[in-house]
């Protein structure tokens, strides 16, 4: 893993025995390391993200993949031309997002396989291959490597290969590399994901279960697991950002159908308000599983009542209800036509005026209503 060394002061101290010095990870590297534990073939390689290289602390700038058992491992599916291929110990030298490869790069890249070689202890270097990857080539680092007798040539879109010394060297540009099919993960390390997270090229099902696997490894970065120390690392703040920014335009892709497959009822709703929650349902859908109180709930007396016909609206009530609340000459007005023609002329003298006029409308309607009866004709007398 990538880090550097930075002088930092503690608060209030002045002199020189009061710094320290502060290890500074740059967070792209453990981005690279869980990129390549999910995509190796399980249980062939070991993945080591640091290496000492002595007693002091100094430490291999590279990504080392160990092979742990013998035979063949099966062909990965994802990022073939970095994954693939690769030799009993196979050191990969990165360079993220916001780094270039320089003329050291190749001088360092050497030294380290070298070193690696002893501290290893490995007594056929033909059993070290050697990885580069960067977003491009630089002529300076071309230039470096042929200094050191190492050619490289194109073997594929963003591949080179070559020979550093006795150690084989394969160089993958990810900028150009992650076009391909197979290698969109690689976007996720390119200056791309700085610049334009949103650009990510359609990643296939496989490429997102990795892609959820890294945004949770950044999270961690960000929060780390409880009893472990956060570290410093540099681009920090770039890396959770662009994974959050793709996050987004990922989902904004995915089928709603997909979004809320497996979501139980009660996640599917959260956040939204009532309406929203409503929007599209017919009537009878919305009422449907509610209980009558839970339908009327809220409504005004007209509204509750409304549509209905009056002997819907009285259907169940006793007498005394369906006259509560009349007054005496709307409780008059109430009773049959034949109940009215049996109250006293006396008694209707009493009502209000408009009270006694809709009583003699009434019964004279019902008058001129009923058929007149006819008499029986006499028997003739004998």
């Amino acid at each position: 893993m990538a880090k550097a060394a930075r002088t930092a002061t503690t608060s209030g101290a002045r002199s020189p025995q009061g710094r320290r010095r502060v290890r500074v990870y740059t967070a792209w590297h453990p981005v690279l390391v869980a990129l390549l534990e999910h995509v190796l073939p399980a249980g062939w390689y070991q993945c080591i993200s640091e290496f000492q290289l002595a007693r002091e602390p100094l430490r291999v700038d590279l990504v080392i993949l160990r092979r742990r058992r013998r035979g063949a491992p099966p062909r990965p599916s994802l990022l073939t031309s970095v994954v693939g291929g690769l030799a009993e110990h196979t050191l990969v030298h990165f360079k993220g997002p916001t780094d270039e490869l320089e003329r050291d790069d190749a001088r360092m890249l050497l030294a380290y396989a070298l070193q690696y070689l002893v501290v290893a202890e490995i007594e056929d270097p033909a059993s070290v291959a050697l990885r580069v990857l960067a977003p491009r080539l630089t002529p300076r680092f071309v230039e470096a490597l042929r200094s050191l007798d190492c050619a490289l040539t194109p073997t594929g879109p963003g591949t080179h290969e070559g020979r550093l010394c006795v150690f084989p060297l394969r160089v993958v540009e990810t900028v150009p590399a992650n076009a391909r099919d197979g290698h969109h993960l690689l976007y996720t390390v390119t200056p791309g994901m700085v610049a334009d997270p949103g650009g990510i090229p359609a990643l296939s099902p496989t490429e997102i279960a990795v892609f959820w696997a890294l945004l949770e490894h950044v999270e961690q970065l960000r929060r780390p697991l409880p009893g472990r120390r956060k570290r410093h690392m540099k681009d920090e703040k770039r890396v959770v950002e662009s994974f959050e920014k793709v996050l987004t335009r990922l989902v904004a892709r995915v089928p709603p159908k997909q979004r809320l497959a497996g979501l139980a009822p009660e996640q599917r709703l959260a956040g939204l308000a009532p309406e929203q929650r409503l929007a599209g349902l017919a009537p009878e859908q919305r009422l449907a599983g509610l209980a009558p109180e839970q339908r009327l709930a809220g409504l005004a007396p007209e509204q509750r009542l409304a549509g209905l016909a009056p002997e819907q609206r009285l259907a169940g009530l006793a007498p005394e209800q369906r006259l509560a609340g009349l007054t005496e000459a709307q409780t008059v007005l109430a009773l049959p036509d034949a109940v009215l023609r049996a109250l006293s002329a006396e008694y209707i003298a009493t009502l209000p005026r408009e009270t006694q006029a809709a009583i003699q409308k009434r019964l004279g309607a019902a008058s001129r209503r009923r058929p007149a009866r006819r008499r029986k004709p006499r028997s003739p007398s004998r």
